[in-house]
């Protein structure tokens, strides 16, 4: 049951990045809706299981983009392993750790993907608007993670509850 409800809670991220003609746009800033729930989960969930669902959603993102298959798949388990590492060393109930973290794992995972990107000949100048672009999804992401840690992380508990009541209970 768990892992329909993970499978929902992507696709409407999924959905909610990429509807639309532009999609949603926040003073112009589009954000990465799917990076964001890979950083969460690496927060709120075990290695293993933060891992998978980072895979998955950026495999999903891959498969909706349709360029550089598994390219983003490949950021969002590494981004994942590295969030995870990091807020087990901080106290990441503190919301300025929250921030700091999101904030953080996004850029590096934007700038990853573009290292990639430009690793498969798809390459652009690095100019002041790609690093304030950068700067900008962070920023949001940053304040939209922490806002939304709390739900998930009550959401994951009862998805807990409820997995191991079904298994027990068959």
């Amino acid at each position: 049951m768990k892992y329909i409800v993970y499978g929902l809670v992507l696709l409407l991220a999924l959905v909610l990045q990429t509807a639309g003609v532009p999609g949603i746009v926040f003073f112009g800033c589009k954000p990465e809706l799917m990076l964001l729930l890979t950083l969460l989960a690496a927060m709120i969930m075990p290695p293993a299981e933060a891992v998978a669902f980072g895979f998955f959603a950026g495999l999903a993102q891959d498969l909706v983009v349709g360029r550089f298959l598994t390219l983003h798949a490949a950021v969002f388990v590494l981004m994942a392993l590295l969030e995870w590492f990091i807020t087990q060393r901080f106290y990441r109930e503190n919301f300025l750790v929250r921030f700091l973290a999101l904030m953080a794992g996004t850029a590096l995972g934007e700038v990853l993907y573009l290292l990639g990107a430009a690793s498969f000949g798809l390459s652009g100048p690095w100019t002041w608007a790609a690093w304030s672009a950068i700067l900008l999804v962070s920023l949001f992401n940053g304040i939209l993670g922490t806002i939304l840690y709390k739900p998930l992380s009550r959401l994951y508990k009862r998805l807990i509850y409820y997995h191991e009541l079904l298994k027990r209970t068959g």
